[in-house]
């Protein structure tokens, strides 16, 4: 067999011959800590597997909170499938939504197919469509930059906005 796929339920992505998954598990969660021991990320999954040989950990239906310095949650953040690389970088597939925990926040959600967030910098990357919904307006554009620490998102290409007007009588 020259091929096999990743067997936990459902999954998309194929993997050579000479991937070997090390570990797999079923409803897991990973804690993931900052250099003085601050939370920064809780991680669940549907299921994981892990492949030492390539360094990548992939999750099936990935649920993932960050915390902000004083370990409030700031997003959560789910997706169909994610590849967590050696590198500190979360790739997240399919269906991705990211829904922002702090209430009088400008903006409110993300939605888009395919997402990258380097873990340390929380910096956020997608060349997919992406949409953001705030307080009365929301957004749409074909790529992203954003970071969930500092809460600012930048759309690129094609992008456009629908503002809400509210009337103050």
């Amino acid at each position: 067999m020259k091929k096999s796929l990743i067997m936990c339920n459902a999954s998309l992505y194929s993997l050579t011959q000479n991937d070997i998954c090390t570990h797999q598990g079923n409803d897991v969660t990973i804690n993931v800590y900052n250099k003085t021991g601050q939370l920064k990320f809780k991680l669940t999954a549907h299921c994981i597997q892990r492949f030492s040989n390539q360094r990548i950990t992939w999750l099936i239906y990935p649920s993932i909170t960050a915390f902000d310095d004083n370990n409030i949650p700031t997003w959560k953040i789910i997706a169909n499938q994610a590849k967590l690389s050696y590198e500190k970088t979360l790739h997240l597939y399919g269906y991705v939504y990211l829904n922002n925990l702090i209430h009088d926040a400008y903006f409110q959600s993300i939605i888009t197919n395919q997402a990258t967030i380097n873990l340390i910098t929380q910096d956020i990357i997608s060349n997919e469509k992406v949409i953001i919904h705030g307080h009365y307006f929301y957004s749409v554009g074909m790529k992203m930059h954003a970071n969930l620490h500092t809460q600012t998102a930048k759309l690129i290409d094609s992008a456009q906005t629908c503002y809400e007007i509210q009337c103050i009588w």
